[in-house]
Formats: C-alpha cells, structure tokens, sequence
C-alpha cells in the first residue's frame, strides 16, 4: 500500500459532450480547474455514436486528445489526461506521434488514459473489429512503448499492427509518458501489470479496488510499482450540507433497457446505509476517499457533473470550489 504521508492527486472530468459540449464551457472548466490547483483534468471519448446509443451518449462530443491539446495551449500547470482513450479505433503510429510532440510542446503534461471500449455500434461505424478489441489494445500499447522507448529503427510484426523498421522522432518529454491502462476486470488488471504505466479503473469499490492492486503487485514482481499511477475513476461527486438530503440512489439503474453494450459498467458504490459513495457532507466524502486511499488508490479523478443536462455549469464549479475547500486539504 502507499507511503501514508504521500500526497494524493485529484483530478476532475471535462465534460465535453452534450448541453456541455460548448467551447466556452469546455474552456471555463478548464480554467476554474488549473485556477482551483487541481493536479489534473481529463475528458472521455467518443467519436461516431450510433443513434442506439444517442439517448446514453449524446452525439455532440468532442474530440479528446483535441481538447486535452487546445487546453494545454491556453495553461501553465495543469496536467490533461483522457478518461479513457478508446485504443482501438487509433493507429498507434499516429498516436504516438501526436502524444510525443504535445508533451514536449507542453512541458510535460500529458497522461494517455487507454482502454478497450465497449460501444459495438461504434467500432462498426469505424471498420474497427469489437471481438478483437483486447487484443488490439495489447498491440496498440505494445508498439506505444516501442516507439516511445526505442532509440533508432523500431519497427513491430503483430496480428493486426505490422510496419518495418523506421524512426520515430522526438521522443516524449516524459519518460516515460505514462500510459494508464483503464479496466475493472481480470484482463484490464493484467494488462494495465504487463503494459501500462499505471491503472485507472471505473469506480470499484474498496476491496475489489485493493484487491486489484494486489494482483498487479504480484504481476510485476521485480519491476516493482515504483512510478507506477494507481487511479481511480469516480462517480458523481457531490458536497452537500443537509446528510438527511443525501439520495439513496445516484439514478442509476443497471443495464436494465438499455443496450448490452453498457453492461461493461459497474454500479457506482454505496455505503452501509445505501448513500452513494462521494456525494455527502464534506466528511463523509472525506471518509469515501480515505477507505480508497487505505485501499491502494493514490490518485482520483472526480465527476463534478454526471450527466443531468438542466444543471448549470455554475453548480459543478461551486462543486469544485467547496471540493477544494473542504476535502482535499486533507490529503495534502
């Protein structure tokens, strides 16, 4: 488990899609995070949404490695990462050279997000194969690494990615630039072990969280986790004064008439009394975090606004602000 006195990052999600998919928004966010001293802002991705999916995903979303590049642009600190990249529906060539060229740009701050993604009606609007996804994946992380780490000539023989020796140059600023691989499973747990620079799963709960840090400590064995990122995607986060207001619920309601597409998605977790996790009193959200941080998690992205269209975006950044008021200097 992590060093106790170690500091803990909070990152926030951009939403970037929808009622909020508006420049000023997008850029407002981004401003109020790096204002807020936020370590982090990340936004998810989507490229062709199928109509099946547009009452889920509204189709009026942009592109994330875009965002995240523009916004670097326009600050100093802040970090970007993408919650997560989708790998693929991407050349990893290209990629690789996108992601280098923006960290050195941008002093640094870039993390890739990545994961195997789930929307079947996408990947057939991309010509992308959904059964071959994992494998795919692995092979997109595989050349990644190669062409980030690799001086001279690096070239890849695999099932579904194959070119001859060439270079690949500048190399990211960071190295390495992290890679943090996204899955709750037992595959996503491996291969962010074997391929990534870090993990960064959909809001398990505690013990599947720890026990999921575990497995990727056995995994690496001698490579260790040092400089390795344990993150965790969270659900909606919410402060509120009134406990006696808190929902039992969050309105999530399974995959129950919705596609099976969505069915990769676990429900957001509650306490004992039924309270989702991360939306209650400044105490309460305080004590949500800490069991994730005595659990292995040293890193949290926090969802500010989860989806309600009628919602102002002044309500998520007074959720910002009373965050970074009230939690987090508790994990300084």
């Amino acid at each position: 488990m992590p060093d106790e006195a170690r500091p803990i990052g909070f990152g926030v999600v951009i939403p970037t899609w929808g009622v909020h998919g508006e420049p000023d928004r997008i850029l407002r966010l981004v401003d109020c995070a790096e204002a807020l001293g936020y370590e982090s802002a990340w936004v998810g991705d989507h490229l062709l949404l199928p109509d099946y999916a547009t009452p889920y995903s509204p189709a009026n979303w942009y592109e994330a490695l875009t965002c995240c590049f523009v916004a670097m642009g326009r600050t100093e600190r802040i970090r970007f990462g993408t919650d997560v990249l989708v790998a693929p529906y991407r050349d990893p060539r290209l990629l690789a050279k996108m992601a280098a060229t923006a960290d050195r740009l941008s002093g640094g701050r870039l993390t890739l997000g990545m994961g195997v993604g789930f929307l079947r009606g996408e990947f057939e609007a991309l010509g992308a194969d959904h059964a071959a996804r994992g494998a795919v994946t692995d092979e997109v992380l595989e050349v990644m690494r190669r062409l980030f780490e690799t001086e001279g000539e690096v070239g890849y023989d695999g099932r579904h990615f194959s070119f001859p020796p060439a270079h690949c140059e500048p190399k990211p600023l960071q190295r390495p630039l992290p890679l943090w691989v996204g899955g709750n499973g037992r595959r996503g747990i491996e291969r962010a072990a074997r391929l990534g620079d870090g993990w960064h799963p959909l809001f398990p709960d505690a013990p599947a969280y720890r026990a999921g840090r575990e497995r990727i400590e056995a995994l690496r064995g001698d490579r260790g986790t040092d400089g390795f990122g344990f993150s965790y995607s969270c659900p909606e986060t919410r402060i509120v004064d009134d406990p006696d207001a808190i929902p039992r619920s969050t309105g999530y309601a399974g995959t129950g008439g919705m596609p099976d597409d969505y069915a990769y998605a676990p429900a957001p977790p509650a306490d004992e009394t039924g309270r989702p996790r991360f939306i209650g009193t400044a105490d309460q959200v305080a004590g949500d975090i800490a069991r994730l941080v005595d659990a292995g998690a040293e890193h949290f992205v926090l969802r500010f606004w989860a989806g309600d269209p009628t919602v102002p975006i002044e309500d998520s950044i007074e959720q910002m602000e009373r965050f970074a008021e009230t939690v987090r200097p508790r994990f300084a």
